[in-house]
């Protein structure tokens, strides 16, 4: 499995996030015409952990997880639960910060984890 395949699971799992976003969790970007409010994940970059012999036996990965809404408040409602669904997979957050796009309107907030995955 991937890391990205176990950071979807982790999300999905969470049964207060999947209340506001359902299954709107995507890679990469949200598809246009998606309802709001949603999920966007990205690989931000991967450090390979190696063995002695030079054998690559896991990967600590960045990712970076952006709720995005119409709302500052509903963005930083789903960051919280996207926050809690981190910790509870055991890859707590290590940044939060928020942002705006203006050709949009919408409101972001996205959370930084180091997600340990393991060959």
């Amino acid at each position: 499995m991937s890391a990205e395949a176990d950071l979807y699971s982790a999300l999905t799992a969470r049964v207060a996030l999947t209340a506001l976003v359902s299954t709107r969790i995507f890679p990469d970007a949200i598809p246009e015409g998606c309802a709001l409010p949603a999920i966007v994940y990205q690989r931000a970059s991967t450090s390979p952990v190696t063995t002695i012999s030079s054998v690559v036996v896991a990967e600590d990965v960045r990712f970076v997880i952006t709720a995005w809404a119409e709302t500052r408040t509903a963005a930083d409602a789903v960051a919280d639960e996207v926050g809690a669904a981190l910790a509870t997979a055991g890859n707590p957050l290590v940044d939060r910060s928020t942002g705006f796009d203006a050709e949009c309107g919408l409101h972001a907030v996205s959370v930084d984890s180091d997600w340990w995955h393991a060959f």
